[in-house]
């Protein structure tokens, strides 16, 4: 077949027939078209392409016919050659129609066999139910008759115990204990045997069902009584007896409970019965039948012995309370049950339940607070008496406490808690049971503090007490009415506020929680006292403005008064922080755990902020006042500059022979040389401001830093008046140095002037400079102690007239660029307004009165003295470009040296001087 079809396509004239696009129509009309025309002709078609000359249709009918022969010769072969595989596939079809009708046949017998052994079974299952019921009914009767046997027997062994029948029988403890136990047993197999279905619809089990309900609530009644006595009297075997019985009753964890919520109410009803109101208040017997209520209010009155008396009793009721349940608790942990091995305790308690004694703690704690609350409401006379006894109430709590541990840790044996393990945020953890020794009532920090803070409606109550009292006597420092002048307060004043705090910290005693709220009421009346004296303080031109003869006015009198009130309070505040740590101390020596808290660290930090507070208050007053003495001063240091330091040849001579004879007269002529005409007036004025004003200052511990600060300013600025004199001859040099010399010896009496460090050495090392030559000023190693612009301030006043100094190039007084250069050179501004320096300079600069009383803060900060150099470096550099400019303009003009002096010295001074700052 594959062979005829390849020759087929190979054929010209038949492959057509072999296009999958075969129209077999067109064809036949294109040779019947070609074979009846007689000259050939183009077809019209275009499948027909393949198709010759019509002379040649006949060869192709031809060629077409052998073909048709050829394809039905092919296929007659081959329908020979698989007939007889054709008739073997058709018997086989007709052998599996005969199998499949077999088939069916066999499935229908078998499920006919499926219904007939399917009825058989049900047969079989309704037979065996009902042989099985029948058994099921026999065996039921069978156990109601063992049952009512066994209950029979029981109820008989039940009613005709010992122990219901003759309760005066000669039996022994033990015998009457195994009599109970037998009973109980006998008891709870009874209400079991009840407890099944229509067990008790019997008229033999119902008729004796009264009498042994009668029976048991007897017993189990005369076990509650036995265990409620042997609580009472801490009757160990009267516990576990009657444990035990409730155990076998099947009651111990009810009874338990139920033991515990009963002495918790006892505990309250004598609480608020010892502690209530009519017991405090003691009524005058002459009026007990007096109808009138009022009259009877007036002539009660409350004792504090009588208050005393009730609070003991209060806390000796929780104590005897408390240790009839730690008992209790005690017991059951000692008893194990045989079977699981696991105490009675455990099988009271769940695993996540706390200890009968912790739940008993807890709910005795609320009540404690709920009743003391209660308080309150009493007549303001018992509060008052309650209040103020409220330290000695926690000194009885603390006692009663102490007492617990003792007891119970003498008694508490190596026994077991099973606990539940839990993290650190308290969450229990599913893991084990871990046991612990019996924990002593109030070994633990949490269980004392449950106590003593279950006390604080007193707490507070007694906490306002204590601050009403102390702020009794600032209120009477600082009225507020209209009328009132305010004054300092006197010494006596701050005597009776001192006496009133330290009568507040003794009757709070050594206890860490009162200790504690006293330190923050004596923080807040150290706030209120600072508060309305810095409302007090006079400010402005009162307090700035001198008298005509220097002497002080009222208003410094004033503030000076407010400063010395300041220093006894600091005095009191210091005096107590000792006092506090010799009360945290005896408290540790005697063992005293009322401290809950860590008053050490607690009450450094109260009063570290006290005392900063009224420091930074003095500091104010001091630092404002010293400042005023100093504005009284520093115009008289400039006045040098209206002197004449320069004189000629011949006085320079005669001055110096007068200067080497004075030299070498005595101490006492040395002392009485008064120097210059400012010189003599600074004395006239310091000798008034050292009597009328520095002498009068309290002796306090920050009036001498303050003092020092005063006297560095005095010498920084007499230096840098000093550097910006011109011209400075070798007879002004001497002067000045003399002058120096007289301002020594009056520093010297405000202060040492060996505390002064750099601004003292700054002066010594200046008067050294004034007699070094030129080129002898960068080489000399005390220059490194002087500022590097009081050097070149003084290397300018050297050099010829035109080099300015830098306040003459800006047309300001010596005064005015001073000021500019102590406060604000230091925060880069380039012109100094028209008000006040130290007001512009206080907006920007941060430094409280603590750091810089003196209002200067480059005499305190390195960083800001350094800047201020910088500064005044530019400001030399304006100065040297001018003297530049002149200098170039003029042809006759020679440069002065000073001028390439100045310019070597601007890195060595300023590195030197950073070296020195940052020592």
């Amino acid at each position: 077949m594959d062979e005829l079809v390849r020759e087929l396509e190979s054929d010209a004239h038949l492959r057509v027939f072999l296009r999958a696009d075969c129209n077999v129509s067109a064809i036949a009309s294109a040779v019947i078209a070609r074979g009846s025309t007689s000259e050939p002709r183009t077809s019209s078609l275009s499948v027909d392409d393949d198709i010759h000359e019509p002379r040649e249709s006949d060869e192709f009918v031809k060629c077409l016919d052998t073909a048709v022969h050829r394809i039905d010769r092919v296929i007659a072969d081959h329908v020979g050659e698989h007939h007889a595989t054709l008739l073997d596939q058709v018997s086989s079809v007709d052998e599996l129609k005969t199998h499949l009708a077999g088939v069916k046949s066999s499935v229908t017998h078998l499920q006919q066999s499926i219904q007939t052994l399917q009825t058989q079974v049900c047969a079989q299952q309704a037979h065996l139910r009902n042989t099985l019921q029948q058994y099921r009914n026999i065996e039921q009767c069978s156990d109601l008759v063992r049952h009512v046997l066994r209950f029979q027997h029981l109820s008989k062994r039940v009613l005709t115990s010992a122990v219901f029948i003759d309760t005066q029988s000669p039996l022994t403890t033990d015998a009457r204990q195994r009599e109970n136990v037998s009973v109980a047993l006998a008891i709870r197999e009874l209400d079991h045997l009840r407890h099944a279905a229509r067990f008790t619809d019997l008229s033999v089990v119902r008729a004796k069902v009264p009498a042994l309900d009668q029976l048991t609530m007897t017993f189990k009644r005369n076990i509650r009584s036995s265990l409620q006595a042997g609580i009472q009297n801490s009757s160990q075997n009267e516990i576990r007896d009657a444990f035990e019985l409730l155990f076998y009753l099947g009651d111990l964890k009810i009874t338990a409970h139920a033991c515990v919520n009963d002495v918790v109410q006892d505990v309250e009803r004598a609480c608020r019965a010892v502690i209530a109101e009519d017991k405090l208040v003691r009524i005058n017997s002459s009026l007990l039948n007096n109808s009138d209520s009022s009259a009877r209010s007036i002539g009660s009155a409350v004792s504090k012995a009588d208050v005393w008396k009730a609070v003991e009793e209060f806390f000796n009721v929780i104590r005897v309370y408390a240790l009839q349940v730690w008992n209790m608790q005690r017991v059951l942990l000692k008893m194990i049950e045989s079977q699981t091995n696991q105490s009675y305790l455990e099988l009271v308690l769940d695993a996540d339940e706390p200890s009968l004694f912790a739940t008993y703690w807890e709910v005795t704690c609320v009540m404690v607070h709920e009743v003391l609350a209660s308080t309150r409401g009493y007549s303001s006379a018992v509060q008052s008496v309650l209040i103020a006894e409220y330290p000695r109430m926690r000194e009885q709590a603390t006692r009663v406490l102490n007492d617990l541990l003792m007891s119970t840790t003498q008694s508490a044996a190596s026994d077991f808690l099973t606990v539940v393990p839990a993290n650190e945020k308290g969450e229990i953890m599913e893991e084990s049971f871990v046991k612990r020794e019996l924990v002593p009532i109030a070994a633990s920090i949490a269980e004392r503090t449950q106590l003593l803070n279950a006390m604080s409606p007193l707490y507070e109550a007694y906490i306002d007490r204590a601050y009403n009292r102390i702020m009794h006597p600032i209120q009477l420092m600082f009225p507020q009415s209209s009328n009132y002048h305010a004054s300092p307060p006197s010494r006596s004043d701050m005597q009776t506020l001192s006496q009133t705090i330290f009568a507040e910290l003794e009757h709070a005693g050594h206890d860490g929680v009162l200790l504690e709220g006293m330190l923050q009421q004596v923080q807040k009346a150290v706030t209120r006292f600072c508060d309305n004296v810095q409302k007090m303080i006079h400010h402005g031109k009162a307090a700035a403005t001198p008298l005509l003869n220097f002497g002080r006015t009222p208003s410094q009198a004033h503030n000076v008064g407010l400063f010395n009130a300041l220093s006894l309070l600091h005095d009191t505040i210091k005096a107590i922080e000792t006092y506090i740590a010799t009360a945290t101390s005896s408290a540790e020596n005697l063992d005293v755990s009322t401290a809950t808290v860590d008053v050490k660290a607690s009450s450094t930090t109260k009063l570290l902020s006290c005392q900063e507070r009224i420091e930074n208050l003095q500091y104010a007053l001091l630092g404002s006042y010293l400042q005023t003495l100093a504005g009284l001063l520093e115009p008289i240091f400039a006045k040098m500059h209206n002197e004449s330091f320069g004189l000629g040849t011949d006085a320079l001579k005669e001055a110096s022979v007068k200067e080497t004879i004075q030299s070498r007269s005595n101490v006492q002529t040395a002392q009485g040389t008064r120097g210059s005409k400012y010189m003599q007036e600074v004395s006239h004025v310091f000798a008034v401001i050292l009597d009328e004003h520095l002498r009068r200052l309290p002796k306090a511990a920050l009036v001498m830093p303050c003092l020092v600060d005063f006297v560095e300013r005095l010498m920084s600025t007499f230096v840098r008046h000093a550097a910006l004199l011109r011209p400075l001859t070798e007879r002004g040099k001497l002067r000045l140095a003399n002058d120096m010399t007289q301002l020594e010896l009056r520093l010297e009496q405000v202060v040492p002037l060996r505390k002064n460090g750099a601004p003292y050495e700054e002066l010594r090392a200046f008067r050294h400079m004034l007699f070094l030559e030129n080129h002898e000023i960068l080489r000399d190693a005390t220059i490194d102690k002087i500022r590097p612009s009081n050097v070149w301030h003084h290397l300018i006043s050297r050099a010829p007239a035109e080099l300015q100094l830098p306040h003459r190039l800006r047309n300001w007084t010596a005064t005015k660029y001073i000021e500019w250069l102590d406060t604000c050179a230091a925060i880069d501004q380039s012109s100094l307004p028209s008000t006040s320096v130290v007001a512009s300079s206080e907006k920007v600069l941060t430094h409280s009165w603590r750091d810089v009383p003196l209002g200067m803060a480059c005499l305190k900060d390195p960083q800001l003295a350094l800047q201020v150099e910088k500064q005044a470096w530019k400001v030399i550099l304006e100065c040297l470009d001018a003297y530049s400019q002149r200098a170039s303009i003029s042809t006759n003009a020679e440069r002065s040296p000073i001028y390439d002096l100045l310019q070597e010295s601007s890195a060595l001074l300023l590195a030197g001087y950073e070296v020195l700052i940052s020592r």
